[in-house]
């Protein structure tokens, strides 16, 4: 398999995990979504949504479409960070966190086994030391079954919450919930996986088990010896992520939206909050929403609050043009890989990676993601697959910040959703506009609160 970058980025554009997969990406977001570089005036607006990833923009969306002011702003065009690259899974089956029992248990086999889905660049250790040791905190099982409880507060109305905010920018064709395949291909896994079936059902989570045939006939492609696979129900995927964003800024834009691309880096708090970007360029507002993911650490202290965020890279290949015979994920339950049939061509995506935001990609996990591509479906047309890297925000608890900051200013907080973005995008969006205009968003946040560290 060849493997080469999507394109040539930049140095900071992949540092912001935007490698694009097309050189004329910044000629088709036209000049018509920013605003005057020069017009304060047009930069002063009743909200400012800091940050255009998917959950930024459908933040934005929902309060553009309640008839506030919005603005929007990011460093890049919108939805070209982690939401570009993402496996574009609606992952409602999702409501344990990371920072669990078995993962501590098996971390030292991860960080030693270089094929290991859990990596940690070693360039990178002594930093992200303190963070480890909040996760393994977390990982005990008090705080655990807290977070199982908190995550699927927000998984329970997920989907629909995402299925209706997609059908108010003319994109619900986009999302499908056919569910996903979860292959077992060692039989010493069979039993925990079936366990998995009775575990995730207490939280109303449908799956079954299904043999070897079952799934040759749904994936013809798979040419991996299985035993069986875990059939979801209810789960789903997007066509491109990528192109999920673009509806939902035309949609922002529509209902009155602007969106600025410029990169924040200071927030002053006074009668109005004021913004100041690099190039000097300042934006006003009086409420503000944070949600510009991983790089959402920094500006956070800012406005008082020390929050321990830190990014996992994740990686990708895409195959180009080809359309696989399964149309719903296809994910493996020892690779921890997921392939993702989309309108781009096929998808896979996994492993997860600490390295901070400055450190190239690593073009190990690249050829681990080719060498388990071929593992599991040999006969797919590689050539050309193109290669992402990109950065999820991530916390010791695996719990996004979410909800108003708990000093009571108009400072809403929507960040750090790990893995998560695509499929809260919709709960996250309902619950921020509902607490910005001062209606119960149906949800306990106090799980997500900013202070909680």
């Amino acid at each position: 398999m060849e493997l080469r970058p999507i394109c040539a980025a930049k140095i900071r554009a992949m540092n912001r995990g935007t490698i694009a997969n097309n050189l004329n990406l910044n000629a088709r977001l036209s000049d018509a979504m920013t605003l005057s570089a020069h017009d304060d005036n047009k930069n002063a607006g009743e909200i400012l949504v800091i940050g255009a990833g998917v959950i930024g923009l459908a933040c934005a969306l929902r309060l553009a479409q309640e008839g506030k002011n919005v603005v929007l702003v990011d460093r890049d065009p919108p939805g070209m960070g982690a939401s570009f690259g993402n496996a574009g899974h609606i992952a409602t089956e999702q409501v344990y966190p990371m920072a669990s029992p078995e993962v501590v248990r098996h971390a030292l086999k991860y960080l030693l086994d270089s094929e290991s889905p859990l990596r940690i660049r070693p360039a990178y250790l002594a930093t992200i030391l303190p963070w480890l040791m909040r996760f393994a905190w977390n990982a005990r099982r008090a705080p655990f079954e807290r977070g199982v409880a908190a995550l699927t507060s927000l998984q329970a109305t997920a989907t629909r919450d995402l299925a209706d905010l997609l059908a108010t920018a003319n994109a619900a064709h986009m999302m499908h919930t056919d569910g996903h395949l979860v292959l077992v291909e060692d039989t010493r896994s069979i039993t925990a996986a079936k366990q998995e079936i009775k575990a995730l059902a207490r939280f109303g989570i449908e799956a079954e088990w299904i043999a070897p045939a079952h799934v040759r006939d749904i994936a013809p492609e798979i040419t991996a010896d299985i035993q069986g696979a875990l059939k979801f129900s209810g789960t789903g995927h997007v066509d491109d992520p990528h192109e999920i964003c673009n509806a939902l800024l035309h949609a922002f834009q529509n209902a009155g939206g602007k969106f600025v691309q410029a990169g924040i880096d200071r927030i002053e708090d006074g009668e109005r909050f004021i913004a100041t970007a690099g190039n000097g360029r300042t934006f006003s507002a009086t409420q503000l929403v944070l949600s510009c993911g991983a790089w959402s650490k920094t500006l956070a202290a800012q406005l008082g609050y020390s929050v321990p965020l830190e990014a996992e890279r994740g990686y990708h290949l895409t195959l180009p043009g080809v359309t696989p015979r399964f149309r719903i994920p296809v994910a493996s339950y020892e690779r921890k890989v997921i392939m993702t049939p989309m309108s781009c061509g096929l998808r896979m995506t996994g492993t997860v990676e600490f390295g901070g935001l400055q450190l190239p990609p690593d073009p190990r996990r690249f050829a681990l993601l080719a060498h388990h591509m071929a593992g599991l479906a040999a006969g797919l047309p590689t050539e050309n697959a193109g290669t992402w890297m990109g950065f999820r925000p991530s916390l010791p608890d695996h719990l996004p910040v979410l909800g108003r900051v708990p000093d009571g200013r108009n400072i809403f907080f929507a960040f750090g959703h790990q893995h998560l973005g695509l499929t809260l995008a919709g709960v996250t969006a309902r619950v921020i506009a509902a607490q910005m205009g001062g209606r119960d968003p149906g949800i306990d946040l106090s799980p997500f609160a900013a202070d909680r560290f």
